[in-house]
């Protein structure tokens, strides 16, 4: 009896006592986000501008990108001015039901659009937006998604619509028909990489981290200057043989105390400012 008790005591006190927890499992930590090739090709760009000094004109890209929308916006919707027999004016070519004109200027309005879109989308991923603001980044790398689907579709229905010269099933033939250009000039007008600015500095940041030696410099035979990066654009041209990878202190006492303008402006642009330019007189 008294063996029985006790075992019914243990059992008891088995109960009582919490199940133990498995040990939670850690977290691997999740695996670095690769670059764009969008991010790489703009970082690797504006390296190049850094390194030549000459910076493309992506401004003038622009421009060009909004003249040309204009025009296409003349070419599908130039109303009649006076007695101007003009040539442009797809809607108003369909009013006077005079079809081939208004297919030239539906074609001439496409191209305009693509070609903008493309102007845009070049500029983009050489100079990115650089708000944080999801919408105005959405808005700047889509826009000439956008302005395809204001040109041939918001202002063409709106001006259909409105119009009493036409009949009903013209106006559906040509609603669909301005759907059908929507859709194929905004599919060629999409950014499908966009790419912004905080992208290509990370890039940047971590390529020049890479490339530079923090314990060493490079220097050339004939040179007098010495380099942090062993791909300075001063070094482009430089043979094996003549190119020397040593300490700072060996390319002082080699009367190489210069660092090159261009490494220099490189690692500052950066925040790579360990490795100061320091002549030799003043290590």
């Amino acid at each position: 009896m008294e063996e029985e008790k006790k075992v019914k005591a243990a059992k008891a006190e088995e109960k009582k006592e919490p199940a133990k927890k498995a040990p939670a499992k850690k977290a691997e930590p999740a695996e670095a986000k690769k670059p764009s090739a969008a991010a790489l090709k703009a970082a690797l760009a504006q390296m190049e501008e850094q390194e030549t000094g000459k910076k493309k004109n992506t401004a003038l890209w622009r421009v060009l990108s909004f003249v040309m929308w204009a025009l296409a916006i003349v070419a599908m919707y130039l109303p009649q001015i006076g007695d101007l027999e003009l040539p442009f004016g797809a809607m108003r070519m369909l009013v006077l039901k005079n079809y081939t004109p208004m297919i030239i200027d539906i074609v001439v309005a496409v191209a305009l659009c693509i070609g903008a879109a493309l102007l845009w989308k070049k500029a983009n991923h050489i100079h990115p937006i650089k708000s944080h603001n999801k919408i105005a980044q959405f808005i700047w790398n889509q826009l000439g998604l956008i302005m395809a689907f204001l040109i041939f579709f918001v202002i063409g229905l709106v001006l259909i619509l409105k119009n009493d010269k036409l009949d009903a099933k013209t106006k559906k033939i040509a609603i669909a028909a301005l759907a059908a250009i929507t859709l194929l000039v905004g599919g060629v007008s999409a950014d499908y990489h966009p790419v912004t600015q905080d992208e290509v500095d990370k890039v940047t940041q971590e390529y020049n981290i890479d490339t530079q030696d923090p314990d060493g410099c490079y220097w050339t035979t004939y040179g007098r200057k010495y380099h942090l990066f062993d791909d300075c654009q001063a070094l482009s041209n430089t043979s094996a043989e003549n190119l020397h990878h040593t300490s700072l202190q060996e390319a002082w006492e080699a009367n190489r105390g210069e660092l090159c303008s261009f490494c220099a402006k490189r690692a500052t642009d950066n925040g790579l400012t360990d490795t100061p330019a320091i002549s030799p007189n003043n290590p």
